[in-house]
């Protein structure tokens, strides 16, 4: 893009990151765009980093940025955790992933056992993708079942089946039903129009792609009433909301799940992802007589991976959880305050510790996408990080100091997007 075709704020962030343009030119050439997952793509281009530490991380020309987004929220303790670092360090000497079961790997196992409801056994994976995969095919396997139901834009990984509803793919008979999360109806219709057929529901307890989205009041311990009246499984995507409470959102909003997927921050900054369902279920994996389920996987459970997670998990607490959900309110009332004063409409929908921040159209009250990514990048040339999309996830690392610096970088960005929205009219 032309230098004279930028806005102000975009000449401003390119003025600021010279390094990671040129290091993204270089990227693009071997990577697509530059990149190797969707998600951190924003115009002109994205940050290329060089370090984290605690709530802030660092790019290559040397600027700061709390962070809000750590790294689509799987880093519950923000960058460079000192617990995990130093536990981390005692153990790589003594390998890194081994062909069995570790100490650290029945520890982990134990402790996610006491914390998720239920009376449940565990399996690891490496990702919160590779967790829903294996949740969907014992699923299958269990009920004999094809179909799933899941909600329009829910995201539960990388994996075909779990992608339909996003970027408007719609329904795949014989496999995929689609509802509206939130809209208990609209789950029954599926259930009406695939008799007989329904292996699970999946659902995400906090939608957070798209539009972050709280459920409405008892929706998800109605929603898991509903899967149990119809005899088909509920399968939880715990991979981000595992943050709403010790025992995640199960224990938060009162429900017990069939299947639990974990992901995202249960590996304390490394790739784990686990499984969690009741003794008779898990026992298909490879134990069954008639019908032994494989599951296999070369990192699963590897050493690294279990010491880091379990220190992460132990380290989160409801007290945790309680401090940076209070974060997350006054963050979202000074955003407000601020907004007002300088006359751009916002919406900061969330639950606790998540929310999203929108710009609105001042015409109809819709999301402005242009405006919300502007303001961004905005954020962003003020050393404030959140997702592209506007997306926020506190971490356990952000001080009082971070959330001030927050506060104040956020009121000028917005005072940067009122003065463009101002010259654009």
């Amino acid at each position: 893009m032309a230098e004279d075709a930028l806005s102000a704020i975009q000449r401003e962030y390119t003025k600021l990151t010279p390094g990671s343009a040129r290091l993204m030119a270089r990227a693009a050439q071997s990577m697509p765009r530059g990149l190797t997952r969707t998600l951190s793509w924003f115009n002109p281009y994205p940050v290329v980093f060089d370090r984290g530490q605690g709530a802030s991380v660092y790019d290559v020309d040397g600027r700061r940025y709390v962070d809000h987004f750590n790294n689509g929220l799987s880093l519950m303790h923000g960058h460079a955790y000192p617990p995990v670092e130093e536990a981390l360090l005692k153990a790589l000497p003594r390998g890194t992933a081994w062909p069995g079961t570790s100490e650290a790997q029945i520890e982990f196992a134990e402790m996610l056992c006491e914390r998720i409801p239920g009376d449940v056994q565990v399996r690891f994976a490496n990702t919160g993708t590779e967790a829903m995969m294996v949740a969907v095919k014992l699923a299958r396997h269990v009920t004999g079942r094809p179909v799933l139901i899941k909600a329009w834009h829910a995201y539960h990984g990388s994996f075909d089946d779990l992608e339909v509803g996003l970027q408007d793919r719609g329904e795949v008979p014989g496999r995929v039903a689609l509802a509206d999360f939130g809209d208990l109806a609209s789950y029954e219709r599926a259930l009406e129009q695939n008799p007989g057929q329904v292996a699970a529901i999946v659902v995400e307890p906090v939608q957070y792609t798209g539009i972050v989205t709280a459920p409405p009041e008892g929706f998800l311990p109605r929603l898991r009433r509903l899967a149990a009246e119809a005899g088909v499984l509920f399968v939880l995507d715990d991979c981000l909301m595992f943050r709403l409470a010790e025992g995640g959102s199960a224990e938060r909003f009162d429900f017990e799940a069939d299947i639990t997927c974990l992901g995202k921050w249960i590996g304390g900054g490394l790739p784990v992802g686990a499984i969690a369902a009741p003794p008779a279920m898990m026992d298909y994996f490879d134990l069954h007589p008639e019908q032994p389920l494989y599951h296999g996987g070369s990192f699963n459970g590897n050493l690294l991976g279990m010491v880091a997670g379990a220190i992460a998990v132990r380290d989160f607490t409801d007290a945790a959880a309680a401090r940076i959900s209070g974060q997350a309110e006054r963050l979202k009332a000074e955003i407000a305050s601020a907004a007002q004063e300088v006359g751009v409409p916002v919406s900061t929908p969330g639950f606790d510790s998540v929310f999203g921040l929108y710009v609105l159209d001042g015409a109809d009250g819709e999301i402005d996408w242009k405006a919300t990514s502007l303001l961004q990048l905005a954020a962003v040339t003020r050393g404030i990080y959140y997702g592209s999309g506007g997306e926020f996830g506190l971490s356990t690392a952000l001080t009082d100091d971070d959330l001030e610096h927050t506060i104040s970088g956020l009121r000028e960005a917005l005072g940067d997007v009122a003065l463009e929205l101002q010259t654009v009219s």
